[in-house]
């Protein structure tokens, strides 16, 4: 009988190392995916990348009050930092004035070109891993054209607001229906 309980205890040793190692040592968690990331942030950074402080202003105000996320002053202490990069200020004119010489005289002569724009750069919002630095949400949106200031404006204004609706829809997609 001795031989037979030895072997009993000797079997289950094995089967109880196979199921050992089997088993993960490690609570290994899968990612969060992007998504996912967005609707777990508390805290969000909002950072002007450059260019026209009005998109920027915009989507700040659209973040602010929508209340979803705690806005903190710097990247270090935020969850997102969410980033607006648009065209720098401008009226859209521009003159260049260039010196030639005259191939009929010999003599300098000066020219004077104005141009006018009538498009604006697009506006881009990249929404970021404060701590990873991945991206987790990225869009922009061309304004469309206008020949006077103030419609120009306000189709920036538009743009940005587009862009601060597909953030809320992306993070609520069910509150966008």
């Amino acid at each position: 009988m001795g031989l037979r309980n030895l072997l009993a205890m000797a079997v289950l040793m094995v089967l109880a190392s196979f199921a050992a190692a089997q088993t993960p040592t490690s609570s290994t968690s899968r990612p969060l995916s992007p998504t996912a990331r967005l609707m777990a942030a508390k805290t969000a950074f909002l950072k002007n990348a450059g260019g026209s402080s009005v998109p920027f202003d915009v989507v700040s105000d659209g973040i602010q009050g929508w209340g979803r996320y705690q806005i903190v002053p710097s990247g270090d202490q935020a969850d997102i930092t969410i980033e607006v990069t648009s065209p720098n200020d401008g009226n859209g004119v521009s003159v260049t004035t260039s010196t030639s010489t005259d191939p009929r005289t010999g003599m300098p002569s000066d020219s004077m070109t104005t141009t006018r724009e009538l498009t604006v750069a697009r506006i881009t919002m990249i929404v970021y891993d404060s701590k990873s630095r991945m991206a987790l949400f990225s869009a922009s949106e061309q304004p469309k054209k206008a020949m006077r200031d103030k419609a120009r404006k306000d189709n920036i204004v538009e743009a940005a607001q587009l862009l601060v609706s597909k953030f809320r829809a992306r993070v609520e997609p069910d509150a966008s229906k």
